[in-house]
This record gives structure tokens, sequence and C-alpha cells, in this order.
């Protein structure tokens, strides 16, 4: 247990150290290790940033330290993936002249793609989710008529005629009559007609609503995934050479006796010097207690390209973070990531984000290898509204 605090005190102690070299670059680690390793000293500086990053702003010129010069050798990088599923559910429309069940299916593909710029993946056609409508109504003007043969009659008189008739539950009205002789006789000398037949026609107007088409919505379903870089661990190496001190020239010896206030200024500044010491381990100490664990960030100049525009301290007593005065402040989509340390201790719990529109308030769900959420603050405007 000993041990294992004079290592942290040891890293707050360096983390302090590099923060005041003047070649320190704007990222802060996320650890920093001084080792001498098969005899080659180093210091090794470790950042977890996400992607987009330029790792060429981590590279620092040479400094000096505890008596080394260290001069940057080389940067490693690892990426970290993340991937992610769900159900999904699109809708697609098509239009149709008739509702034919094989027509409809005609203009429906079996699978189509799924994009949202986070998720993809293939949904299939679910056949019990179609429904068609009428895309509208029309009105159908036409006429319905029927033929109907009277007779045999004694003689062509108009009384044998009935005016109307019906067909299909419709009444027609008479509007033409065609009489044929159908027998004849002999009266005197002369053939006279003797029986007749009519040939009556009978009509009527209709008007009906028809549709102009049909509309049919169908819903195709299906696992989308999303995935990607997350963060990516970059590992920057310095590699220190002893500074062997010039030895001075010999003076000529120096008759008069030193002043008798040399030995305690030399006192005075051996005390100064472990004074400096310890404040700056303390220094480091508060550094490491107090580090930033919520990152914000703003969309990028690419899809799923993010920059990091600020950082705060949260404390899991308090889960809340005020961006309400930040320079320049965020007007658009914003990302929250809770560094791993806080979001472990948060999970299932909510955390609140004070911005100049609302309070966004949202439970924490994960805690590898950080929680991550985004909201969009002209959309709570509206809702405000």
């Amino acid at each position: 247990m000993k041990l294992k605090y004079i290592k942290h005190l040891a890293l707050c102690a360096a983390l302090a150290l590099s923060l005041a070299l003047p070649g320190f670059a704007s990222a802060v680690p996320d650890s920093l290790v001084v080792e001498n390793l098969n005899g080659q000293q180093r210091i090794t500086k470790t950042y977890v940033l996400p992607p987009g990053t330029d790792p060429e702003i981590l590279k620092e010129p040479s400094f000096e330290y505890d008596g080394f010069t260290y001069t940057w050798a080389f940067t490693t990088k690892e990426e970290h993936t993340f991937l992610d599923s769900k159900s999904a559910t699109q809708t697609v429309t098509v239009e149709t002249a008739k509702k034919d069940l094989n027509t409809i299916l005609a203009q429906l593909a079996p699978t189509i793609l799924y994009d949202d710029g986070e998720y993809t993946g293939e949904l299939a056609l679910d056949h019990t989710t179609l429904s068609t409508v009428a895309a509208g109504y029309t009105t159908q003007r036409g006429s319905v008529t029927a033929t109907k043969t009277i007779g045999p009659l004694d003689r062509n008189d108009m009384s044998y005629v009935p005016a109307t008739t019906t067909k299909n539950g419709r009444t027609l009205t008479l509007v033409n009559v065609d009489w044929q002789v159908i027998g004849a006789d002999v009266v005197g000398d002369v053939m006279a007609p003797c029986s007749y037949q009519a040939i009556a026609t009978y009509s009527a107007s209709t008007s009906s609503q028809v549709a102009t088409g049909y509309v049919t919505t169908a819903e195709y379903k299906g696992e989308v995934v999303a995935e990607g870089v997350e963060n990516i661990t970059y590992t920057v190496v310095y590699v220190g050479s002893e500074i062997v001190p010039v030895e001075p020239e010999p003076a000529e010896p120096v008759q008069q006796a030193l002043p008798s206030f040399v030995l305690p200024m030399a006192v005075i500044g051996g005390i100064l010097m472990l004074a400096a010491l310890a404040g700056l381990g303390m220094f480091g100490v508060r550094l490491f207690l107090h580090r930033k664990n919520v990152y914000i960030y703003v969309p990028g100049d690419s899809p799923r390209d993010y920059k990091l525009i600020a950082k705060f301290r949260a404390e899991p007593e308090e889960p809340e973070v005020d961006i309400r005065n930040m320079v320049p402040y965020p007007e658009t989509v914003i990302a929250v990531e809770l560094k791993r340390p806080l979001a472990k201790k948060l999970v299932g719990q909510t955390f609140t984000v004070h911005h100049r529109t609302a309070d966004y308030t949202y439970t924490v769900l994960r805690d590898r290898p950080a929680d991550w959420h985004e909201f969009d603050p002209t959309e709570e405007k509206e809702d405000a509204i």
C-alpha cells in the first residue's frame, strides 16, 4: 500500500513538472512515466484522445529534467474501436394504379439498405405491415341501358309498352320503341298485318366515385450496427541523454577571506530549494486529485469527427457541469464525455449539463471506456417554445 502511494506521488510530481516545462504540449497526458529501460533513460507520456486529433501536437521540443536532456524518439498509436447494434424500422410508401397484391409487391424490394449516419445495415420487408388506401377519388359518369321485347300484339299501340323498367335495382326510362310486324292475314284481296311486337329500349344516367390510384405503406425491419473508433491512445516516448557539466577553469587563489554571510546564504538557498520541491510535489498531488473528468466536444469538419473545446471537473456527489459561461459558446450539437473513473461511479445515475437554453439531464449508461452522450440545444429551444 505504501509503495502504491509513493508511485502515485511520483506520478503527480512528474505531471506537475511536465506542466512547468516550456515546451509542454497543449494536451494534458493521462499518464507519465520516468524510467530507465535497459540502460536507456526515458520519459513516456500517454494520451487518450478522440479520433481526428493530430498526433503532431503532442510532440515537444527537447527539454531538461533531473540531469538529462530529453528528445522525442517516437510515437505509437492504438485505436480503441466500438461495435453496437440495435433494431431498426423504416417505412416505405409506393403508389399503384390497382389495389392488387402482386402489383404492389412488384413495387417493393425484398430488402433495403439502412444508414442514419451512425448505424448501417440491411432491412427486410415485413409483409404483415402492408396497408393500402385510396390515393383519392373522382366522379365517373355513364349510362345503363336495357332492351325489352313486347308481343305478339294485335296492333302497334304504345299503351302496350311500359314507360319504365328496372335493371339491377335501378329504374330505367323508355327512350325508343321499334315496331315489328310478325304476322299478316288476307283482307279482301290484300295482305294486311295482323300481329306486331315492340322492341323497347330503356336508359338511365349513372355516376359513381372511383379511386384515382392507391397508396401502400410498408415497414422494413432488421438489426443495424454502429462501429468505428471511439478513442485513440497515443504513447509519446522521449529518450534522455545525461547532462555532463563543464568543469570551470581553475581560478586564481583568493587571499581575501570569504565574507561571513556566504555560509548562511548557502543554507538559505538549500532550504528554498527544498521548499520549492515540496510545493511542486503538492501541486502535482493537487493536479492529480483535481484533474478534469468531463470533456465537451462539438462536431468537426467531417462526419463522426469531434473537436474537444473544454474540460471540466465534476464530483460524484454533484454530477453536473455548468457550460453557460464558456467562450466560445457552443450553439449547435454538444457531446459530453464522462471519463471512465467518473462514469464508473455514476452508472445508473443522472448527470446534468447546465446550458443557456435549458438544463439537460440524462442517465449514465456505461463506464467502459467512457460514457458519451449528445444533445442539440436548438431542438431543446424549439421544444421549450
